[in-house]
């Protein structure tokens, strides 16, 4: 016999999601506004209130809001979302931020902001490779191309179009 859960003890209980997969913005403490920007987003830090684990929030920018959730953003947010492999950026959830409804929208309707949640880097290779004061070794070298042609590999194995491999990535 399948086991039901309360419905009370499902909202209130915050290792429980309601969609798989989904959060609330509002379980994350902002530790700095501003990381770095790009095409599609502002990416921030953050520590999750419910791990304490410190996170980058990619918040999905919305240039031209009247044709809604971007279509490049959709694709990114789909391909990372079954990629699995230790040398590749995993997506580990996404996080919604839900705002006061425009008075002048539709009525019921809320705008939302979407983050894509993903593990924190202190450093990337980009940054690493232009600093003077870092020396490789012949080791790390070897070391941090095997995590990039193993990464790439799996990318072509699965066939995922890597046009955003980059060393910031």
């Amino acid at each position: 016999m399948a086991q039901v859960t309360s419905p009370s003890r499902t909202m209130t209980d915050p290792t429980q999601r309601r969609f798989r997969g989904s959060a609330k913005i509002s379980e994350y403490e902002i530790l700095d506004q501003k990381l770095g920007e790009g095409t599609f987003g502002v990416v921030s830090k953050a520590r999750s209130k419910r791990t304490g684990n410190v996170v980058a929030l990619k918040k999905i920018l919305m240039h031209n809001e009247k044709d809604g959730f971007p279509i490049t953003a959709l694709r990114e947010v789909k391909l990372l979302k079954m990629l699995s492999h230790p040398n590749v950026l995993r997506l580990e959830e996404m996080a919604v931020e839900r705002q006061q409804a425009d008075p002048k929208a539709k009525a019921g309707t809320k705008k939302a902001t979407l983050y894509m949640v993903m593990p924190y880097m202190d450093h990337d290779l980009s940054g690493m490779l232009t600093n003077d004061d870092i020396q490789f070794s012949t080791a790390q070298v070897k070391c941090y191309m095997q995590q990039l042609l193993e990464g790439l590999r799996y990318l072509h194995d699965v066939r995922s179009p890597s046009r955003n491999a980059r060393a910031e990535h």
